[in-house]
């Protein structure tokens, strides 16, 4: 149990580390009518997106990159153990 919580702390700051380094060459200020580029794994079928109307609050919940996540790790785990 604990080898299994030290390989998924591993794995999240491996994860957060990749993620902050792909996103610090990113101008993170928004000009008036410029499209925002999502990220390459975004927007699959199946993720949901919402958008208000107004613009203020945006919701992604991606369930089809979970799912495929999950299925990768699945698989790295059960030939690695």
């Amino acid at each position: 149990m604990f080898t299994l919580l030290i390989t998924a702390f591993i794995v999240a700051v491996t994860l957060s580390a990749i993620g902050y380094v792909a996103g610090r060459g990113r101008n993170n200020e928004r000009s008036p009518g410029a499209a925002e580029k999502p990220p390459v794994y975004a927007l699959l079928p199946g993720d949901i997106k919402y958008e208000s109307p107004s613009g203020h609050f945006r919701f992604y919940f991606p369930v089809t990159t979970s799912i495929i996540l999950s299925i990768v790790l699945t698989v790295l785990l059960r030939l690695f153990s």
